[in-house]
């Protein structure tokens, strides 16, 4: 009995690695595709690569989900938990471990980026001020299309911790822009007329005062 469950364990691990070793194949094939076509979607390669299954992480159930280029990533069934748009769609159709779940809205740079995020914070620990720094160090790096592009996948995802960071950091982002500013950034058009707008700068005029010189608003 004892071999028969060290042969699961081996089979398993080596089954888990297969997996990994395709994806990044997949990946790295789908980015020199792109890189041909001169597109620049950085999806994080190399960072999928550093990423290693800790003991408790092979032993775990796993659920497929597949992108929108048809790549597959077979994910931690606690991570997917997380996600509760897919964990929804599990629990109304008892879908089996073995089913794999389309998602089609999202491509594998968005949904690596998450897996990244989670994978990576996993390490961190349970003490929150790490994972706090964590946090903020992670989306330090991103540029705004990259957090934009972020958030949409977490709130599609329904990943309400992260919709949280992602947006304490996009506030932080925009606080002292100009609204024009924060209306390129979200893609929001005026709905004021420009009298309209001219007549609220001028009764709300503070609010326009010590703003970003790059943005676009009064300096004080």
């Amino acid at each position: 009995m004892a071999e028969q469950n060290e042969l699961s364990k081996t089979e398993m691990a080596e089954k888990i690695e297969s997996t990994m070793t395709a994806m990044v194949k997949r990946a790295e094939e789908l980015e020199t595709h792109k890189m041909e076509k001169g597109e620049t979607s950085e999806p994080p390669i190399e960072e999928l690569k550093k990423l290693t299954f800790t003991k408790e992480e092979e032993e775990e159930p796993t659920v497929k989900l597949k992108t929108s280029e048809g790549i597959i990533y077979e994910v931690e069934a606690s991570v997917v938990r997380q996600m509760e748009t897919v964990q929804s769609v599990i629990d109304a159709t008892g879908a089996s471990p073995g089913v794999t779940i389309p998602l089609q809205k999202l491509t594998s740079c968005e949904l690596g980026r998450i897996l990244e995020y989670r994978a990576k914070r996993s390490r961190v620990g349970s003490n929150p001020q790490a994972l706090r720094k964590f946090d903020d160090k992670f989306m330090a790096k991103l540029t705004p299309d990259q957090m934009k592009e972020l958030y949409l996948t977490a709130n599609y995802l329904n990943m309400s911790h992260l919709t949280d960071v992602i947006s304490r950091e996009i506030a932080n982002f925009i606080q002292h822009k100009s609204a024009e500013f924060a209306r390129d950034f979200f893609g929001v058009v005026s709905d004021y007329t420009p009298e309209e707008e001219a007549a609220y700068r001028e009764a709300n005029a503070w609010a326009f005062k010590n703003l970003d010189k790059d943005s676009g608003g009064e300096q004080n």
